[in-house]
């Protein structure tokens, strides 16, 4: 009783682990900084801590031995039909093209589970359209828009969001005393628990919708045998 208590005891501990969050914030305003943490520990930190240089010591290059190689020459054996060229012998193209409309339907279920284990905590995009006479500004300004707020959408959409947690600006400068051209802040937190629960579901099913179904049309039909190595071998000799 005490081992098992032991054994549940520290599975929980790592899925306790596993479910605080990974961190990442972005930060641009002249340049990017960028830093990824998980609990008290900085993963990742751009730009990077200046450390003193150590000086390397040079090492004495030793001279390399020449190496001599025999050639040998063997006779050319057929080699035998790997499982991918007798899938295809079996099944032809359909039989690819289904293989394939199985893998996007599990990648589809994957990627759900994927863009579940994010969530945007802050994203805050501030941009000023600037350049040109005010007919053409306002065209570019158009575009911006038609290429920033879709894409914004589609984010709050698939990706859990923190309420009030996503703010973008975009304002044309008709003036042309505009500083800053862009400026931009996001924080965005994994839980690695539910990402590893994605990959394993999507395994299982690949195992079981593509790679069982592979294996399957892989094989000889029942009214066909493939003929043995021996055999190949004497009717090379023969040829």
């Amino acid at each position: 009783m005490i081992g098992w208590a032991i054994f549940f005891g520290i599975i929980g501990l790592f899925m306790a682990l596993l479910s605080i969050p990974v961190v990442l914030r972005v930060e641009y305003t002249d340049t990017v900084a960028l830093r990824l943490r998980w609990l008290f520990i900085t993963i990742l930190r751009i730009p990077k801590e200046e450390k003193p240089e150590k000086k390397k010591k040079e090492k004495k290059k030793k001279p390399k031995k020449e190496e001599k190689k025999k050639e040998t020459e063997k006779p050319e054996v057929e080699k035998e039909p790997n499982i991918v060229q007798r899938f295809y012998k079996y099944q032809g193209i359909p039989g690819f093209i289904d293989l394939l409309k199985r893998v996007v339907a599990v990648l589809k279920k994957f990627g759900r589970g994927v863009w579940w284990s994010f969530r945007i905590r802050e994203l805050k995009l501030y941009m000023t359209v600037m350049g040109g006479e005010p007919d053409e500004l306002v065209a570019k300004y158009g575009k911006t828009c038609a290429v920033l707020y879709p894409a914004l959408g589609w984010l709050t959409t698939h990706i859990r969001t923190k309420p009030d947690a996503v703010r973008m600006t975009i304002a044309p400068d008709f003036t042309g005393l505009a500083e800053k051209e862009m400026a931009a802040k996001a924080e965005i937190s994994l839980v690695p628990l539910i990402l590893i629960n994605a990959v394993i579901f999507m395994a299982i099913r690949m195992v079981i919708r593509v790679l069982l179904k592979f294996l399957k049309g892989a094989k000889v039909p029942k009214g066909e045998k493939e003929p043995s190595r021996l055999t190949k071998l004497i009717k090379n000799e023969i040829e």
